[in-house]
């Protein structure tokens, strides 16, 4: 079954560029790779007057019958993926969106 996992995460304060750049040309590509993973989709996240709220989203499209063993893997092969220290290692949020027909 295909599902949405999204991320969210912040980057350091004032090292938003560095992070960003990162995100885009790393570690998606970086987690694309992984079995189960299709394709990633970016946002920054705004508050209701259209403010930045600092609020970095990936939205992966997965393909799994086990969303849990899928995140799982990700974590385990994390320890491998080239990281940056322009993360908030704090903040990254995980959530898995289902189809409201599957």
């Amino acid at each position: 079954m295909r599902y949405i996992l999204s991320v969210s995460s912040r980057a350091v304060h004032g090292r938003e560029d560095e992070y960003d750049a990162w995100y885009e040309d790393i570690h998606a590509p970086d987690v694309i790779a992984l079995p189960g993973f299709l394709s990633c989709e970016r946002f920054r996240q705004l508050d209701m007057e259209g403010k930045e709220t600092g609020e970095f989203i990936a939205h992966y499209t997965v393909e799994t019958d086990d969303p849990a063993a899928l995140l799982q893997g990700l974590f385990a092969a994390a320890p491998r993926m080239r990281m940056t220290d322009a993360i908030d290692r704090e903040s990254p949020r995980f959530t898995f969106l289902r189809p409201r027909d599957g």
